[in-house]
């Protein structure tokens, strides 16, 4: 398809202008030496240019020697890939984390329960990369209440190459059989483009220029302090400080451009690898799939916010992530509704609570009592939070951009067009649905993406954004008739688009 070709031309060009920006200022930065004082030894030296500025003297040396330049990047190289193993050691090592295949040397990690749900993932998988002529070196599931799945292949080299599939235990609760084969295609399809060496490569140079950014920063504190506290000189801390305030100035206009190039290479690599999951398993099932994933997010995030606010009532420090994680597994594995989250949050909260002073404090107290108590706190801590969201909104204050009223505004609520009721949005109930998007482009799907969008560094595309961009892709006649209905639907009633 012209649409799929054109992302992949798209997403080569964007990463290949991001690296050609890197460069820049990688050579750039070689050439430029920062001091408080004049270098009198490069008075003599035609090819360099010294001027002073805001209380430094800034050094600009062209001819200056590429090799020291270059060690540090591969220096940078090799903190990276260092980096890298510390995380993948970690992440792996988690005790949550199970391989299932092939077998680990002693035996299975998992316990006798578990068995149907690795045996069925087991079965998926081999189905998928079978068809997908994708093969997978290594296949774990993550316990973890929240959705996610990750795939990683460093070394994409014919018999080198040990590709590993992550699907946590919840993407599994929650899908369809053959929504999980889309979940699993679209990890392949980022091995099969050998995505995780892409990104490993594109993100040295960005690490080594923060670093080198980090270090001119010190320079230019370092500078001002001197001038304060040392040569005790104040209108030159006032200019050092006005000099601090325009390279941040500059370094963020050219940092944030160079970051756009990256982000949009990652987000069109997400693009081809949903179009590679339509292709294998079907447009409609990848569709839902994303819904379900994106409402089942949405839920766990406002159930996180409100346990945040819960625990601020007694000016505690925000919840550890041992305690959120013990809600998690009090809070339904299939759940998909945010409103619900709200509603039980409180229940959950203080049952975990109580837990932990039986626990920890030998308190007697049965579970009859517990549930009485918790019982009688919930409804005035609700009417509490309904209001402490009123005043919120009527003060527009930060916190009233949270508050459930402010975000179904601000959101298109898929669940409208599931007329049957069944969980799983048919053909033309995503037509419609499509169509609602259509019209209405300033409002996002899910709550969360109001706070996670492309702008705000988010290394993957919006859940409307991939669900339109996979409609388009593979219903493309009618997406362009769903255009020509909401146009002239809008303009029948006087509205923009």
């Amino acid at each position: 398809m012209v649409s799929i070709l054109r992302t992949r031309v798209s997403r080569i060009a964007n990463a290949a202008i991001f690296f050609a920006l890197a460069l820049v200022q990688i050579i750039i930065v070689s050439w430029i030496s920062i001091s408080q004082e004049k270098k009198t030894e490069y008075l003599d030296i035609q090819w360099i240019t010294q001027r002073y500025v805001l209380g430094f003297y800034i050094s600009i040396n062209p001819m200056s020697d590429p090799r020291f330049t270059a060690i540090l990047v591969a220096l940078t190289a090799g903190l990276q890939l260092l980096l890298l193993a510390v995380l993948v050691n970690v992440v792996f090592s988690n005790k949550n984390m199970i391989q299932i295949y092939p077998e680990p040397l002693y035996g299975p990690a998992y316990a006798p329960e578990e068995a149907p749900l690795v045996e069925k993932t087991i079965n998926l998988v081999t189905r998928v990369s079978k068809e997908a002529r994708i093969k997978v070196s290594r296949i774990y599931v993550y316990r973890k209440a929240v959705p996610n799945a990750f795939s990683l292949d460093l070394i994409p080299i014919p018999f080198f190459r040990k590709p590993y599939l992550v699907l946590n235990t919840n993407v599994l609760e929650i899908l369809s059989d053959r929504e999980i084969e889309a979940v699993i295609a679209h990890e392949l399809a980022h091995v099969k483009n050998s995505d995780s060496l892409i990104r490993l490569i594109l993100s040295i140079p960005r690490l080594f220029l923060n670093l080198v950014y980090l270090f001119i920063y010190l320079q230019i504190v370092t500078g001002i302090l001197d001038a304060l506290f040392d040569t005790l000189n104040l209108g030159i801390a006032v200019e050092r400080i006005i000099f601090l305030g325009l390279v941040y100035l500059i370094l963020a206009i050219v940092t944030k451009i160079t970051v756009h190039f990256l982000s949009s290479a990652n987000h069109q690599a997400e693009y081809l690898s949903d179009y590679f999951a339509a292709e294998l398993v079907g447009s409609d099932v990848l569709i839902n799939s994303l819904i379900h994933l994106g409402q089942r997010s949405e839920t766990m995030q406002v159930l996180s916010r409100e346990i945040e606010w819960l625990s601020s009532l007694s000016e505690e420090k925000k919840p550890s992530s041992t305690f959120l994680r013990k809600v998690y597994q009090r809070f339904p594995k299939t759940q998909l509704n945010e409103d619900v989250a709200r509603e039980i949050a409180p229940s959950l909260f203080l049952e975990e609570k109580f837990e932990e002073l039986v626990t920890n404090y030998d308190i007697n107290l049965d579970i009859n009592a517990r549930s009485q108590l918790i019982e009688a706190a919930v409804p005035s801590l609700l009417e509490r939070r309904a209001k402490y969201f009123a005043k919120v909104k009527d003060e527009e204050t930060a916190e009233a951009d949270f508050a459930p009223s402010v975000l179904k505004e601000k959101t298109i609520d898929w669940r409208r067009f599931d007329y049957d009721a069944s969980q799983t949005l048919e053909q033309e109930e995503i037509s419609s649905f499509i169509a609602t998007l259509i019209a209405q482009p300033d409002k996002m799907v899910f709550e969360h993406e109001l706070f996670q969008t492309a702008e705000k560094g988010s290394d993957h595309p919006s859940f409307r954004e991939r669900i339109l961009t996979v409609y388009r892709t593979f219903h493309l006649k009618e997406y362009e008739e769903l255009v020509e209905q909401v146009i002239k639907e809008t303009q029948n009633s006087g509205k923009a688009i």
